[in-house]
């Protein structure tokens, strides 16, 4: 005979459930909030400049710039929205793993590229440097998720960090697993936001008077992915000390790859305590 619960248990299967009602009810505040803040200022800025572009005597310098104003707006718009679809994708169990042999060094060579020219488009003083293990080797991973998530954790140190260095790039941490980081010189999160900041539509200061713009989605999106291609996303920061975001992922490589074989081990025999000790390369520019 099945045990009934007792009248103490029922009491607090009934507090866990109201509990978790409450925060599943702060979620979709935060969410109401955040998409109605996001969704109005860059249509806002696309309306603005499109009624203002109907005007015949607007200068060659002044369509220009409205042209602009409506191109940013309309590429974070659909940026929003691509986050909103991988989020639901994430949750529904609908994204694919596509396993490919990738050359790391590559991976990295691209992504300084494109970032120089967007720190360099922002205006900050920033220095951007890159560090790697892996010159002239290759891993198999997913590679457009993997450069998803270095993506999305390099814009959020370009957006939180108005001068000083990033630093980004990878190492291997042990012979099953390879780590990848992105680190910044900015304001630093405490300890208390710390466990914050990987939740859905969350941001440090959640406030409609914040500085940064942002729907609080790239850091947990981050976060799923890594788990999802069988890594963990780790956070080491302190205020006024800058961040370190940095994830680790299967180590998978060719095993007819003697020459990765030798360089894994040598490098293990060195006894890595810092993430840059054994780097081979490093570039830096400065913007």
């Amino acid at each position: 005979m099945e045990k009934r619960p007792t009248y103490k248990e029922l009491q607090r299967q009934l507090e866990e459930a109201r509990a978790q009602l409450k925060e599943t009810e702060k979620l979709k505040d935060a969410f109401l909030a955040n998409m109605s803040h996001e969704i109005r200022t860059p249509m806002n800025a696309i309306v603005g400049a499109s009624e203002l572009l109907r005007d015949d005597s607007l200068s060659k310098q002044d369509r220009n710039e409205f042209t602009k104003i409506l191109t940013s707006s309309s590429k974070e718009l659909l940026d929003l929205f691509n986050r909103i679809l991988e989020l639901s994708q994430l949750e529904s169990g609908a994204l694919e793993y596509n396993e490919s042999e990738i050359e790391v060094h590559d991976l990295l060579i691209n992504l300084y590229s494109a970032y120089t020219q967007k720190i360099s488009m922002s205006g900050k003083n920033l220095v951007l440097n890159y560090t790697e293990d892996l010159r002239e080797n290759k891993i198999f991973t997913d590679h457009k998720k993997l450069n998803k998530v270095l993506s999305y954790l390099l814009d959020n140190a370009i957006k939180f960090t108005n001068a000083g260095e990033i630093d980004f790039g990878c190492a291997i941490q042990d012979r099953h697993n390879i780590l990848f980081y992105v680190k910044d010189t900015g304001p630093g999160i405490s300890d208390q936001e710390q466990a914050k900041i990987f939740k859905k539509f969350t941001q440090v200061d959640n406030s409609y008077t914040r500085e940064h713009s942002g729907a609080g989605l790239g850091l947990s999106i981050s976060k799923e992915i890594v788990e999802f291609l069988g890594g963990k996303l780790y956070i080491d920061s302190s205020l006024g000390d800058g961040s370190i975001f940095y994830f680790t992922i299967p180590f998978k490589f060719s095993e007819s790859n003697v020459v990765l074989k030798e360089k894994i081990e040598a490098i293990l025999k060195q006894n890595i305590n810092e993430i840059y000790s054994s780097s081979n390369t490093r570039k830096n520019i400065a913007i």
